[in-house]
This record gives structure tokens, sequence and C-alpha cells, in this order.
């Protein structure tokens, strides 16, 4: 079955429907709140009170299959209110889900360690909307135009963040001397 048929089921109050669909986007979801935040508990919060606020407006979505740019828009904002609330501070932890074999050296597991949080302060430090904007892009896999319809921005507003972030970050990891030889490589 198609996900938008699974949304017109969710729309008659089909709570078969409402699981899968949280199934399908719980992990990514949180993966999202966490990255916007910093914070896991945050990003559990904002999860539960995402899907709350899905499940009481999911009758105003007209067309099914936008939701996940309106599941999304939904999402940011209510990880920006929290965001304005708390300052992110929480240690980045493995939210990105890879699955390391118990093989693996040592060495390499470490610099992926440290790689992972390096990448996530250099994010850190962005503005919210730009931080929101490469998160969506990067993480979740989002085109612009989805991008602009969850955020409620114009395309050319999401790629002028995308933009000015990326440039952000790579001066911010060029000087940094555990991504110093690799961010100049590819870009210079």
């Amino acid at each position: 079955m198609e996900e938008s048929e699974w949304i017109q089921k969710m729309q008659q109050g089909d709570d078969t429907a409402f699981f899968i669909i949280y199934e399908k986007y719980k992990n990514a979801a949180l993966r999202t709140a966490y990255l916007i935040t910093g914070n896991r508990y945050t990003g559990e919060d904002i999860l539960q009170e995402t899907f709350v606020q899905c499940c009481l407006h999911i009758k105003e979505l007209k067309d099914p299959t936008t939701f996940k740019a309106w599941f999304y828009k939904i999402l940011t904002r209510t990880a920006w209110k929290f965001a304005k609330k708390e300052k992110n501070a929480v240690p980045v932890e493995n939210i990105f889900e890879t699955i390391e074999s118990i093989e693996e050296d040592s060495e390499k597991v470490y610099l992926q360690k440290e790689e992972r949080e390096k990448l996530m302060n250099a994010i850190n430090s962005l503005d919210i909307k730009q931080r929101i904007t490469i998160i969506l892009y990067y993480y979740n896999e989002m085109s612009v135009s989805e991008i602009a319809k969850a955020t409620g921005s114009m395309e050319g507003t999401v790629k002028s963040r995308l933009f000015f972030a990326r440039k952000k970050l790579y001066q911010k990891l060029k000087t940094d001397a555990f991504f110093k030889g690799r961010v100049c490589e590819k870009n210079g």
C-alpha cells in the first residue's frame, strides 16, 4: 500500500495506519529533532509532540502525497520552539545508526566518533535556520523543494541557507586539524 493511502486511512481514524506511519518516520524524526536541539531527551519530547500535533491536525492535510513535507514542517517548528528554550549542551552520542562491527579497528572507531563530534559541533554552531536546512538536506535526504515546504520558505531561501551554511561549515572545518587535509582536498 502506498504512503498516501495510509495517510488517507489515518485521516479516517485508522489506528493501524497511524502506527505504520509512526514506525516509518519515528527514527528519522528523532534523529532530526536530536540534531536540531543536541539533546536526545528533548528530541524524544519533540517527536512525541510532533505526532500528537500530527494526529490532531491530520484531517487538515488536503493532499496526502504532501505528508512528508507537512510532517517535517510540524517537526521543525516544534524543534525550533524547544531549541529556543534550551541551548544544546549534550555530548554527541551514536544517533547516526551506524553499525560498527566488533572486528573493526578501535582506532578507526575512535576516529569516526571524533569526526562525528567535530562535525556536529560545527553544525551546532550554525544559526537555527541554517542548521535545520542542513539537517533536513543531508541527514533526511530531503530535496530543496521539500525543505521549502517543510520550513515554509521559498526555494531560493533554502538554496541560500544551504550555500551559506556550507560556507560556514567549510570555514570552521578547514581550520580544524582533524579535517584540514580532507576539507581542503575536496573543496579546493
